[in-house]
């Protein structure tokens, strides 16, 4: 009996408490991202009201949804160049607590009367925001990475984004049920809230000197990094391009979905938010299949040639336009969104995982490194999603639903062109760089074989 109370009673060895502390991190990482996609949608289902009855336009509400991509596009790289000077635990910590205190701040615009002034305050409270995410969107990926065991990284990854994906497709839902039950402020204040508590948890779990610790163990010496040069591996422009096209797949029906069932089928507002779960549920669910197979080997350029062939199959399904040929339907809809999910997720995951690893090479593997590549990611996730929310509507508007929807299916097979073309030109230039290095080898050899002959020569003639 003693000895399994001295066993019970033993302190645990530094290596078991180590990766208990860094899981309690992973989980902290990966709620603060959901609440983080929560905050993006959670306003979705009564903002508009609210400013309507400021008297504000439907236009008007729109800036304020669409002001967090454009600040994300001007922040994110700033904070992926910086990353290395500021800390990813620093950034993370005061990302956290902006976007904590700016909503809720938010959970108080109701009591400002004028309409102009209202809809400033939104302008300026949800930039303050979108200044936070984006410190917390660059900091997280290398902050998880440093804390996953290695030939994780793409699972790692991969939970994030389906936090990520799982909290803005949940955030509609859970925005309206707290408003039915509390009002304007109650979703603010609770996300708020919660992520002031993870912050706080942050700065207790989280270990500055871990990242410093790990840039310090990187052997030989580690590159600095430029976007230019960043931006100059075709690699990356491709991926980059990849990127953009799914941001803008991703948020182009989000202002002509509602309008097109209501007028086609006869669907509330409430009965058509149910249609926007399908994508953004197959998308989480997808990703961390996608984040495995990454790990275990498989190809990114083979994810991104099929994700793009998927997204674009499943645009020509919401159209519904050739080969698929049928009177449109809600079971058509759905088929259509849900194909379009496992497209998002094999894109997403694949250009991020793609980014890092040529971040990986050459011993370039830094914190700021690894920041600058997630900034330009998540850049070009908003520059595409702010194009496709601006376009998508304005697409449906000018044309008609099954046009704007085939639009974005050329886009995608354009995506798949520039993949295809890119891995078959980096296969040549491989080809070519192997066959070169044989060659100078194969002469080497031969004049090693000369030289040997020549002084074996000599030695009989002595």
């Amino acid at each position: 009996m003693d000895v399994e109370i001295d066993a019970a009673s033993e302190p645990l060895d530094p290596e078991t408490k180590n990766s208990r502390v860094r899981l309690f991190s992973l989980i902290i990482l990966g709620f603060s991202t959901f609440l983080a996609g929560c905050t993006l949608s959670i306003l979705a289902p009564f903002y508009s009201k609210e400013a309507e009855d400021h008297g504000l336009s439907v236009t008007a509400s729109g800036t304020v949804f669409a002001s967090v991509f454009v600040l994300q596009v001007i922040f994110t790289p700033l904070f992926g160049k910086y990353i290395q000077i500021i800390g990813s635990t620093k950034l993370f910590i005061i990302g956290i607590g902006i976007s904590g205190v700016t909503n809720i701040l938010f959970a108080f615009l109701p009591n400002i009367k004028s309409g102009p002034m209202f809809l400033a305050a939104s302008l300026v409270i949800r930039s303050a925001t979108a200044l936070g995410e984006s410190a917390m969107n660059t900091s997280v990926y290398p902050l998880a990475r440093k804390r996953c065991s290695k030939g994780s990284e793409s699972s790692v990854m991969s939970m994030l984004e389906t936090m990520i994906g799982f909290g803005t497709t949940i955030g509609p839902f859970i925005g309206g049920f707290l408003f039915e039950y509390g009002g304007f402020g109650l979703p603010f204040i609770t996300c708020g809230c919660l992520l002031l508590i993870c912050g706080l948890l942050a700065y207790f779990v989280l270990d500055p000197m871990e990242e410093k610790v790990c840039y310090e163990q990187v052997e030989g010496p580690v590159e600095k990094g430029s976007y230019r040069k960043l931006l100059s591996n075709p690699v990356m422009i491709m991926a980059c391009t990849v990127t953009i096209v799914t941001g803008i797949s991703t948020q182009w029906y989000q202002p002509s979905l509602e309008p097109y069932v209501r007028d086609q089928f006869g669907m509330s507002s409430f009965q058509a938010s149910l249609l926007f779960i399908i994508d953004g549920g197959v998308y989480a669910l997808i990703t961390p299949i996608i984040g495995r197979l990454l790990d275990k080997g498989l190809d990114c350029r083979v994810v991104l040639v099929f994700g793009s062939g998927f997204i674009c199959f499943g645009y020509l399904l919401l159209a519904p336009a050739p080969p698929f040929i049928f009177a449109p339907s809600l079971v058509q809809i759905g088929v259509g969104a849900g194909v379009h999910g496992v497209g998002m997720a094999l894109n997403f995951i694949g250009t991020l995982t793609l980014m890092t690893q040529q971040c990986g090479k050459k011993n370039s593997d830094s914190e700021q490194l690894q920041g600058m590549v997630t900034s330009i990611w998540i850049t070009c996730e908003c520059f595409g999603g702010f194009i496709g929310a601006a376009a998508g509507g304005a697409a449906y508007d000018k044309l008609d639903w099954s046009s704007s929807c085939v639009i974005v299916a050329g886009c995608h097979t354009f995506s798949m062109v520039i993949v295809v073309s890119g891995w078959l030109f980096t296969l040549f230039a491989n080809t070519t760089t192997y066959g070169n290095e044989k060659e100078e080898l194969i002469n080497k050899k031969n004049i090693n074989s000369s030289y040997g002959s020549y002084e074996s020569n000599n030695n009989i003639n002595v």
